[in-house]
């Protein structure tokens, strides 16, 4: 049986599954933080440097007032949810797109022509603020100039308020397919019925979450239920069959010289990504017990690959008793949307969120995806995409190959590549269980790496022998002028002495 062959889900549907068990008390941590290996694992070099969106982590928020109507004081405030008037559609363009919005559909920005008529059925998807208008703009000018100028793909913005004239203008110009702006639905950026607010404010603002990056923000964990549950419902995308991610500050350090969309549908690919890392264990106390028991169910069990056909190696080393912890970095992901929209990834989506962890725990996105993709799709179906150069705040990837950096014009440095440089990278150990090749000068930069770790432990070594050295002189100076002060004193002291005995004598 297929991986996912399954009839999409409609927006306001949802599939049944087993209520799973709960319980009213806050998500404990996990009793075994420690991978395959039988050891802690490694803390990521984002939770060291705690850059990881520092804009979001807030020592404490408020309870978030979202309104119920995003659409109010809008042309889509009515009850269809559309805009009104005619939508354009570039000339020439052959598609499922019409001049009509669709619900949710704030504006939409069409170039003169259509572009490149050999394009698949894909567009970039942007979630963004309004007032993340440059750290956009820079994100749209990277992908363009390496990538989409040559293309005209469609960017899709979301956003859960609508965007400004100011957003619209600025990014519409700098994209060079159709931009399409949309907003999303009060339902899919609130509380769910069975969730209690109160309880959910009292566990992020616990000291359990204090130094966990997003482990008090409120907005951080109705994003990644947004983008676990509901990014592929929004009905514009029911225009496109895959999609390209896209973050603000992110960076592309080379050309991207074939089309990664097409090379998803000529070689039957699903999902790809160019980071991992290691989630936090305490974001996710309970995500892999959960997941777990959606799969067990015999109804889904006979559904999904083999544990020889699909990842499940990739993420535990143990077939499947625990987490080891290791994900795609999902701000980064090329899919195609079917996969989503198919009953089987809506069923364990849905488990997950009746489970609560979105709100009582912080499960982000990225893991939830990573499950299921690992758990879902054929090892074959996946694929790590080692020649696009991309950096998102302290993690970044770059061509293992001399020549190829030359041919693309790239600028990163490969010696600074996150799967050979980070202990929370699991890059290379996706590549060993896939069977996936390494670039050309993959050993030439692991040698360099190591060489230079080496010459940095070093001269770690040779600064603490100096410093050994110069406590050590320290402590004898101490002792000199410890030894001098007492044979100063002994002299006084005699002295004294002899100068009492003197007046006696006489």
């Amino acid at each position: 049986m297929e991986a996912y062959n399954g009839t999409p889900v409609p927006l306001d549907q949802t599939v049944p599954v087993p209520e799973p068990e709960t319980t009213n008390e806050p998500a404990k941590e996990q009793q075994n933080d420690k991978d395959d290996s039988g050891e802690s694992p490694l803390v990521t070099d984002l939770e060291v440097t705690g850059e990881l969106h520092s804009s979001e982590v807030q020592a404490s928020e408020p309870v978030q007032q979202i309104p119920r109507n995003p659409l109010e004081g809008t042309k889509l405030d009515n009850p269809e949810k559309r805009n009104p008037d005619k939508a354009p559609l570039p000339p020439g363009y052959r598609g499922s797109m019409t001049n009509e919005y669709k619900p949710y559909e704030q504006i939409r920005v069409v170039k003169e022509k259509f572009g490149n008529p050999a394009k698949q059925n894909a567009t970039m998807l942007t979630l963004a603020r309004n007032e993340e208008l440059y750290e956009m703009l820079q994100s749209i000018q990277q992908l363009e100039s390496r990538f989409n100028r040559n293309f005209q793909y469609d960017w899709v913005f979301l956003n859960d308020k609508p965007f400004t004239h100011e957003f619209i203008e600025q990014t519409s110009a700098m994209v060079s397919g159709t931009a399409r702006y949309g907003i999303i639905p009060y339902e899919h950026w609130s509380y769910p019925d069975h969730i209690d607010v109160q309880k959910a404010k009292e566990i992020r603002e616990s000291r359990e979450y204090a130094n966990v990056a997003y482990g008090s923000s409120e907005s951080y964990r109705h994003m990644c239920r947004f983008n676990s549950l509901f990014f592929y419902k929004h009905p514009i995308m029911d225009d496109y069959q895959y999609y390209w991610r896209v973050e603000p500050s992110i960076e592309y350090g080379c050309d991207i010289l074939t089309d990664p969309f097409k090379y998803m549908v000529e070689n039957k690919v699903n999902y790809g990504f160019t980071l991992t890392l290691t989630e936090f264990p305490k974001t996710i106390p309970t995500l892999w017990k959960t997941s777990l028991d959606y799969f067990l169910q015999p109804e889904v069990a006979e559904q999904i690959p083999s544990d020889e056909e699909n990842l499940l190696s990739f993420i535990s080393g143990d077939n499947g008793r625990t987490y080891n912890l290791c994900h795609f970095w999902s701000n980064f992901e090329i899919a195609n949307l079917d996969f989503f929209r198919s009953p089987m990834y809506e069923g364990y989506v849905q488990h997950l969120d009746r489970a609560g962890g979105f709100f009582y725990e912080r499960w982000g996105d990225a893991p939830v995806h990573t499950i299921a993709v690992a758990k879902m799709m054929r090892a074959s179906e996946i694929h790590l995409f080692t020649e696009i150069s991309y950096k998102h705040t302290v993690a970044g990837s770059c061509p293992l190959d001399d020549a190829f950096r030359r041919r693309a014009r790239c600028t990163c440095d490969p010696g600074l590549d996150w799967s050979i440089t980070s202990g929370s990278s699991c890059n290379l150990h996706y590549m060993d269980v896939a069977h996936q090749p390494h670039m050309a000068d993959y050993e030439k930069y692991r040698n360099l790496v190591a060489e230079r770790e080496e010459q940095q432990q070093q001269r770690k070594k040779e600064e603490m022998e100096r410093r050994k050295e110069a406590a050590k002189q320290r402590a004898e100076e101490r002792r000199q002028r410890a030894e001098e002060r007492r044979q100063r004193k002994q002299k006084e002291k005699e002295e004294r002495l002899r100068a009492a005995k003197a007046p006696a004598a006489s």
